[in-house]
């Protein structure tokens, strides 16, 4: 059982070894059972003729009765193999009522069976002993490999039943048996051998069955996984904040996990802004945080899955936080509960301020995100703080960065499976890549239809070479021109992307 990997395929395989050995017992039973049972008849047919017509003729040295000494089966031997027989039918018929009424586990089945089996053949070497037949006991071989055809033994549970028979054969030749003694102890030698062809049938059966029910476990199991990580991505997906299409500020996002889940997160929130003079006014910022959480799949994702819970705490507590707080506040959650397991995240926060046409952000080690303004500029946000969980709030400083984000303006953040993309020959994208893929952006009707956003992650994808090595997330934030008289949508589109168009059209 050393090759089923966990303790639940331990158990499965168990159970099944239980449901084989009570359905094959009932076999074994019923089959070989029966041709024991009308051997014996045979036998009592034969010899009862005998010695009854024999009976007629005892004054005379008739041929029956030199048939009988021939035989040296007597009248007594045949009492004692009919007890014999109406014993075996008896303990095969009541072990045939044990099995079918009671529960048994895996491990008694198995000793129930081998008790059964080594009892038939002790009944067998007691009826060779009268009839004066002992010698090399193929039949006993050849009874102990059709037990092992039938049970799902182990070679180990294939001895047990065979040693005590052979023993007693043993026994029997050298008390009973009329060889020399070059001939006994060749009889005993080769009685050794006589298990190996059903211990060799357990040990290939075994090893077949174990190999079909690893790979039937892991197919149920894989089939299970599967099922159970489409539902976690529905939920995982479900943490993430639906995208803003409509209004002077437009906000989109293209998420591609490595795996079925994964470790990037995504939260944006409309909160409430202080004013200058103190007032809160609700609704008049938007938040948007950027999570990269290290590691990839399942372990990632339940760590996403904590974050989440805290940076709703976060913002419910403090609508109005600003992204230095956020920051801080993330840094001292990660650094107490999961860098201990070295899980470290990378984050950027950014908090748009429409009336006063204003962007801050913090930055904890994340890759640095571009602002792409309405008069043609592409300036890089560099990280303003080290990964969030590598040191002690005391320490932790985010140095939040102030922006002018205007009408027009786009921000492009992003996660590291972006710019880690390689292609055929292992060359990373890089920041680079980022940024020539933002200079060259000039097809207007392509970012209409798909948004930056969606851009980027097809530029991705086409310098990768194989699969993705790290979840890839992409956020767009866009400040629209305001609908007016005369303007329509794809103008309002074409004039948000002006400026990056203006560059590529001066190359």
């Amino acid at each position: 059982m050393t090759s089923i990997p966990t303790s639940d395929f331990t158990r499965e395989f168990d159970a099944e070894t239980g449901r084989l050995l009570r359905h094959r017992f009932f076999w074994f039973v019923g089959s070989v059972g029966a041709v024991y049972l009308l051997g014996r008849v045979a036998l009592f047919a034969v010899y009862g003729a005998i010695l009854v017509a024999s009976a007629a003729q005892m004054a005379d040295e008739s041929w029956l009765l030199k048939q009988v000494d021939k035989i040296r089966l007597g009248r007594v031997g045949l009492w004692i193999v009919l007890l014999l027989t109406l014993a075996d039918l008896a303990v095969m018929t009541w072990a045939t009522v044990r099995m079918s009424r009671r529960s048994m586990g895996r491990d008694e089945l198995v000793r129930f069976t081998q008790n059964v089996v080594t009892y038939l053949g002790v009944t067998h070497v007691i009826v060779n002993v009268f009839m004066r037949a002992v010698g090399f006991p193929w039949i006993i071989g050849l009874y102990h490999l059709f037990a092992c055809v039938c049970f799902p033994w182990t070679p180990q549970q294939a001895i047990r039943p065979i040693g005590p028979l052979l023993l007693l054969n043993a026994i029997a030749v050298l008390v009973f048996g009329d060889f020399s003694p070059g001939v006994t102890a060749a009889i005993l030698i080769l009685s050794l051998f006589v298990a190996a062809p059903g211990i060799l049938t357990a040990w290939f059966k075994h090893s077949r069955r174990m190999d079909r029910f690893r790979i039937r476990a892991l197919q149920t199991r894989y089939g299970q996984m599967r099922r159970e990580l489409v539902d976690a991505r529905r939920i995982h997906e479900a943490l993430f904040p639906p995208p803003i299409q409509s209004g002077t500020l437009r906000f989109e996002y293209r998420y591609q996990p490595m795996l079925q889940i994964g470790g990037d997160y995504l939260y944006a929130k409309r909160c409430a802004r202080i004013g200058d003079r103190g007032e809160v006014e609700p609704n008049a910022a938007f938040n948007v945080l950027v999570l990269d959480v290290t590691g990839h799949g399942i372990a990632a994702a339940l760590t996403v899955n904590r974050l989440y819970g805290e940076v709703e705490r976060l913002f419910a507590e403090n609508p109005g936080a600003g992204p230095g707080e956020v920051l801080t506040a993330l840094n001292r959650y990660v650094h107490l509960t999961l860098a201990t397991h070295s899980v470290y995240v990378t984050a950027l926060c950014v908090k748009v301020d429409e009336l006063n046409g204003k962007l801050e952000y913090a930055s904890g080690g994340h890759p640095p995100a571009f602002l792409c303004t309405a008069d043609g500029r592409i300036e890089q946000l560099d990280s303003t703080a080290i990964v969030l969980g590598a040191c002690a709030a005391c320490d932790f400083d985010p140095c939040v960065e102030v922006r002018r984000f205007e009408v027009g303006d786009t921000l492009l953040a992003y996660t590291d499976g972006a710019i880690e993309a390689r292609n055929d020959a292992g060359r990373m994208w890089g920041v680079q890549g980022m940024a020539r893929c933002l200079a060259n952006v000039h097809r207007r009707e392509m970012v209409g239809k798909v948004g930056l956003a969606g851009v980027v992650i097809s530029a991705v994808e086409s310098h990768r070479y194989g699969p993705a090595e790290d979840d890839t997330l992409v956020v767009e934030i866009t400040r629209t021109i305001p609908a007016r008289v005369g303007v329509t949508e794809e103008s309002r589109e074409g004039m948000a992307v002006r400026g990056v168009a203006a560059s590529a059209g001066a190359e």
